[in-house]
């Protein structure tokens, strides 16, 4: 007897495997068999992936049936060696079915002609019954009219001239890849920050341009744990979202050919990020924040910096001011990384949090900083620099700085001569 079911195996002696490791549920046929030259009965499980079949011996090798939820076609069937869980799911009646057969074959009830083993009789998942990891789609023909499969790890849609992101996709908790290119995309739903595994976003060559500041609300969330690679060239852009800096996991950034005059002043919180690409832009200066990033590689060509600007370090200035109570709160909110979901917090913290500036040491500072500019050596952060041939290779930043201490770090060398970094 063969039924077609869910099985997941869960191997007892690594109970306490990380997530991205653990076998998942897939699609299978699990057979009860005897073989015509022996006396003993083994389940055999197929899948699409191992379509030669696993044995399990029936014999003396069931530590444990578990059929609390088997009126929901839920049962768990535990093997003594090697010591695997088998998980199932599929059709009650026909679960049911398979359970009785079990137990009359354990009770040895079973009659030889019942059972025999057969390639005939048992036959792994067919291809098209496994459920799709993986979607492209390039032609509006080839969009799902029936919605997507929740089975989704990997999703593309591309040059089809959209308009928005489909509310279905929002439901795709598995998503790992979400390519929507060349379409035609003004904003995203706040939505899209509630997807847990999401790790790469492209959405070049869309019309996020079009769109204000205030509907970025998507940047954070579950993606400011996670999301890895975000692509947001070709968007026409004015600006870039200060909430930006709340992708702390961000490995690689690509803001090129846009129209960018100024990026986030918190760049330099993104301590994950190692490729970053903001060319053809018309990037003046650099936040000084940058310099806190050490990259593998930076492409800011096609840009419009001044060749040299001059250093106001023999200019100390003078002593800071106290802090308040509520900027000290702030910092220390944004220092350890809370999280302040909507609603949490009254709005008017929520934009105070989201429109901080940041000194150079990567600390928050909103009322009380100094703030000059200087040069520094791109060298001194990425590894390979890519800039125009007309272009130095010291680009003007623009710092802020939050005590004096940071200040003198940065102008100053031990022996109090200024210096360009």
């Amino acid at each position: 007897m063969k039924i077609h079911c869910t099985v997941c195996i869960v191997n007892r002696c690594l109970p306490n495997l990380p997530g991205n490791l653990r076998k998942k549920p897939c699609k299978s046929t699990l057979a009860l068999c005897k073989h015509p030259n022996s006396e003993e009965f083994c389940f055999i499980l197929f899948s699409g992936q191992n379509k030669n079949g696993t044995k399990y011996p029936l014999r003396n090798n069931i530590k444990q049936v578990l059929t609390r939820f088997v009126a929901e076609g839920k049962c768990t069937i535990q093997i003594k060696k090697p010591e695997h869980d088998l998980c199932i799911q599929g059709d009650p009646i026909q679960v049911k079915g398979f359970l009785h057969l079990v137990k009359r074959a354990l009770e040895g009830k079973v009659s030889p002609k019942e059972l025999t083993f057969s390639s005939m009789n048992v036959m792994p998942v067919k291809a098209k019954d496994i459920a799709p990891t993986k979607l492209v789609i390039s032609k509006r023909s080839d969009y799902p009219t029936k919605g997507f499969p929740r089975t989704l790890e990997t999703l593309y849609i591309i040059d089809i001239q959209r308009c928005s992101l489909d509310k279905g996709i929002l439901h795709l908790n598995k998503l790992k890849i979400l390519n929507l290119s060349n379409n035609r995309i003004e904003n995203l739903p706040e939505e899209l920050n509630k997807l847990s595994n999401l790790r790469e976003l492209n959405i070049s060559h869309n019309l996020l341009g079009r769109t204000s500041v205030k509907q970025w609300h998507w940047i954070g969330g579950c993606l400011s744990k996670n999301l890895n690679l975000l692509d947001l060239s070709y968007n026409n852009l004015s600006c870039v979202p200060d909430q930006l800096v709340k992708l702390y996991s961000l490995h690689t950034l690509h803001l090129s050919y846009n129209n960018l005059v100024a990026l986030p002043v918190g760049i330099g919180s993104l301590k994950q990020l190692k490729i970053f690409s903001a060319s053809n832009n018309s990037l003046t200066i650099l936040p000084g924040t940058i310099k806190k990033l050490r990259l593998q590689s930076i492409d800011i060509s096609g840009n419009k910096f001044e060749q040299s600007i001059s250093n106001a370090a023999g200019i100390f200035p003078k002593t800071l001011q106290v802090c308040s109570l509520k900027e000290c709160s702030a910092k220390k909110v944004l220092w350890a990384r809370i999280s302040y979901p909507k609603g949490s917090i009254p709005l008017t913290l929520a934009d105070y949090l989201d429109y901080a500036k940041y000194c150079v040491c990567g600390k928050a500072c909103f009322t009380v900083f100094f703030r000059q500019t200087h040069n520094l050596l791109l060298a001194n952060i990425s590894e390979t620099v890519n800039t125009s041939a007309n272009e130095a290779v010291h680009v003007p930043i623009d710092c802020y700085f939050c005590s004096l201490r940071c200040f003198s770090l940065a102008f100053y060398s031990r022996n109090r001569n200024p210096i360009v970094r």
